[in-house]
């Protein structure tokens, strides 16, 4: 110990600095790990609604295309009645 520090005081310095940067370490991990469930749990809400508004769009271009639909049907019968 003498040949890397002077003093076995100063080992024990630098030991407690080594534990007081690994306490601090061990913090920012549990900090990270935190927010990274919270960003998980927030993309999770986003998907839902994102599935939520596809279904949306999906079954409103359905409601379109039958209105199309229908109103080709009402053309046609419009155009043989004046024709007739």
């Amino acid at each position: 110990m003498s040949t890397m520090f002077g003093s076995s005081d100063e080992f024990w310095a630098a030991m407690a600095r080594l534990y007081d940067q690994s306490l601090k370490h061990e913090e920012l991990i549990a900090q990270n790990a935190a927010h990274i469930a919270q960003v998980s749990q927030q993309m999770q809400a986003t998907d839902a609604r994102l599935d939520r508004l596809a279904s949306m769009i999906a079954t409103l271009s359905e409601s379109v295309v039958q209105q199309a639909r229908q109103i080709e049907s009402h053309e046609r019968r419009l155009e043989r009645m004046e024709g007739q």
